[in-house]
């Protein structure tokens, strides 16, 4: 058993999961899967900052097995708005449904929430 707490986790041979307690929105999780040279990503996360973290933990694995493809389990932003950290030459791999909707509901739209007046708060 894998206890939830912040950071990259051994889970099985060559396989690691990044826990991001608390789980809440915008708190997600990925997967690194490491195989002979490469590795495979399971989703970034919500933004820049905590991918550069994770990717960073994850560095001792992809110095000798670089990121070469990333899965998009779907398309909220806690699970691919740090794909531009990727860089040009890792192939991002999703859903016809999923890629439609990450353009549909970009980081700015999302931002613009952030900013807008959205009524009284419901207690």
């Amino acid at each position: 058993m894998v206890e939830y707490t912040k950071g990259l986790h051994k889970i099985a041979d060559d396989v690691w999961a990044w826990l991001l307690p608390d789980g809440s929105w915008g708190w997600s999780n990925a997967g690194l899967v490491a195989g002979d040279g490469a590795s495979a990503l399971v989703d970034t996360l919500f933004d820049l900052a905590l991918t550069r973290e994770m990717l960073d933990a994850m560095g001792p694995v992809t110095a000798q097995r670089p990121i070469t493809d990333a899965v998009n389990t779907h398309a909220n932003g806690d699970h691919c708005f740090g794909n531009e950290l990727l860089g040009d030459d890792v192939r991002i791999h999703a859903s016809v449904h999923a890629h439609e909707e990450m353009h549909d509901a970009p980081p700015p739209m999302l931002a613009a929430l952030l900013t807008e007046d959205l009524g009284p708060v419901l207690t």
